[in-house]
């Protein structure tokens, strides 16, 4: 045992960020957008909409999630839920929730991620 040393590692890191971080501006916002549907083209009509809005790096991807994804929503990484919910009141989306495995392997480096649903396909023209 060598009296000489310590060790002071502080493993009290784990502090909840997730209510107090503020939401980013829109344009700093990273927004992928999924169609969760089987309407063409629907996650680039609405990450046009969102980039009307503000929301700059707002891309649409391909990839579909699978499910039926009856309702649209958005799903946010770790201390980014303000954005996820700025993100949603633009496109009147209730279902706010952590990102799952599934979003999170379509949508590469984004910190939020909107899969929309058929709630949104029947306002598409």
């Amino acid at each position: 045992v060598s009296a000489g040393h310590t060790h002071s590692k502080s493993h009290t890191r784990h502090t909840s960020t997730e209510a107090s971080a503020p939401a980013a501006s829109p344009a700093a916002t990273s927004v992928a957008v999924l169609n969760g549907t089987q309407t063409a083209g629907l996650a680039h009509t609405i990450s046009g909409n969102l980039s009307q809005s503000g929301y700059t790096q707002a891309i649409a991807l391909n990839g579909q999630p699978p499910g039926e994804n009856r309702i649209t929503v958005v799903e946010y990484t770790h201390g980014h839920r303000a954005d996820a919910e700025g993100v949603a009141r633009t496109l009147s989306v209730t279902q706010v929730q952590p990102m799952e495995s599934t979003a999170a392997s379509l949508s590469g480096s984004a910190t939020v991620v909107v899969i929309v649903g058929l709630d949104k396909a029947a306002t598409v023209p």
